[in-house]
């Protein structure tokens, strides 16, 4: 028992140093599927990419894109990341997949918590980087859908 207690705050650890994108460092060339299992590409080329690793940001993602297409978040140079890898997966396959789905943009969906390690996160917060050729030049958390739409460009 204590070996397993062990190996599991030195995964946790792991992960925890693995989230070292900063300002200065180079926005991640991330492929994750899609809500839909299409593959989605995080590129150099991104100049907005918002994270959300828990279901209180999630919404507020949701609210701030409310109106958004994928036309007009591939217009802006925005992607979209989503941690569901503390979804069991019996609710993300019956509920959480399902309402994803009507969302008329791509989620980019991080189904183990290695793929979005080296995402920055805090909690109750949506994690918003913003890149300039291809190198991370703000990380900003932010807790509510007006101030996320205003940062995007996004007017009401």
């Amino acid at each position: 028992m204590k070996t397993a207690v062990l190996i599991s705050l030195l995964l946790f650890s792991a992960l925890l140093a693995a989230a070292t994108l900063q300002v200065g460092s180079p926005l991640p060339v991330l492929t994750l599927k899609d809500q839909h299992d299409a593959p989605q590409t995080v590129t150099p080329g991104t100049h907005y990419l918002i994270f959300a690793a828990e279901r209180t940001p999630s919404a507020v993602v949701e609210t701030a894109l409310d109106g958004q297409t994928a036309q007009t978040l591939d217009a802006a140079k925005v992607r979209y990341v989503a941690d569901i890898s503390g979804m069991p997966g019996l609710v993300a396959a019956a509920f959480a997949l399902p309402k994803m789905r009507k969302r008329p943009y791509p989620m980019l969906l991080g189904r183990t918590a290695a793929e979005t390690a080296m995402l920055p996160r805090a909690p109750g917060k949506v994690t918003l980087m913003e890149s300039v050729d291809g190198t991370i030049t703000s990380v900003r958390f932010i807790g509510d859908a007006v101030t996320l739409r205003t940062a995007l460009g996004f007017v009401y």
